[in-house]
């Protein structure tokens, strides 16, 4: 046997097996390289279709549910009221009740509001006019009903919550001349943390599942994001409310829509009036 013609085909043979194999690993790492530019980050991809965010809130970290019950309004706490001018607005379903789940009240003389500082204002007449009225604040007035919604906080995270649920909310009923002339009130008491914590999911985090879910239109904005709590499906009495963000986007059209994304799971709701 020629050792030596022996030699010379092995060498050739691994010769070509590496330039055969060099070939195949840059076409493949040209093709990973390809497929990673292609693959555009979530801030590209809102650029491109003109969806607008301004700045974000900063990371939460760690969030956890919260549970609480609805209060039952007293009549000697009802008593109280009337002493600051204010009556029981008396239905047929609340007439010979001794408690209250929601309270509908009349003030005898409006209570005027100004042109300016107007949230100030409001959050003053709960303080001085309301059950536990620091636990409200002004969340944002409703021009078709001619009222304003005010919601508790927990820790000075909001308790978000539509109109329909009313669980812990105060509605003032406003008149032609932007008068308080009375109110609505429910409350959440009892308030307790879940111990367990988990780590949430970031502003961006929840503005991409949103895009994912297809719905930030082209050429819209997200026009609010706060953090709080909130609850998909309020019960008749105890309440468990998620780590949630809230999202208004106002699309072209200038028509606003709520959103919520649970800051632990991801997952998004839209809010029904």
């Amino acid at each position: 046997m020629d050792w030596s013609k022996t030699k010379t085909i092995f060498i050739l043979a691994f010769l070509i097996l590496d330039i055969y194999l060099a070939i195949e690993f840059f076409e493949l790492r040209d093709k990973s390289d390809y497929a990673v530019m292609q693959e555009a980050t979530l801030e590209e991809k809102l650029a491109a279709e003109d969806i607008k965010y301004g700045d974000l809130p900063e990371d939460i970290g760690k969030g956890f549910y919260i549970t609480a019950k609805s209060k039952d309004f007293t009549l000697e706490e009802v008593s109280k009221l009337n002493d600051k001018g204010q009556s029981l607005v008396v239905t047929n379903t609340n007439i010979e009740e001794e408690s209250f789940r929601s309270l509908k009240m009349k003030l005898t003389k409006p209570f005027p509001l100004p042109d300016v500082n107007l949230e100030s204002k409001v959050n003053q007449f709960l303080k001085e006019n309301v059950i536990s009225g620091e636990l409200y604040h002004y969340w944002y007035t409703d021009e078709e009903s001619n009222s304003i919604i005010c919601i508790q906080k927990y820790k000075n995270r909001n308790i978000f919550q539509s109109k329909l649920d009313h669980i812990g909310m105060v509605i003032l009923q406003l008149d032609e001349d932007n008068q308080i002339y009375g109110y609505e009130q429910s409350m959440l008491e009892g308030i307790k943390e879940v111990e367990e914590q988990e780590s949430t999911i970031t502003a961006l985090k929840a503005i991409e599942a949103l895009y994912n879910k297809n719905y930030l239109p082209e050429n819209s904005q997200i026009v609010t994001m706060q953090y709080g709590y909130y609850t998909h499906i309020p019960l008749s009495n105890q309440q468990i409310l998620a780590p949630t963000w809230h999202i208004i986007i106002e699309t072209k059209d200038k028509e606003r829509q709520d959103f919520y994304v649970n800051a632990l799971e991801g997952d998004v709701l839209q809010l029904a009036d």
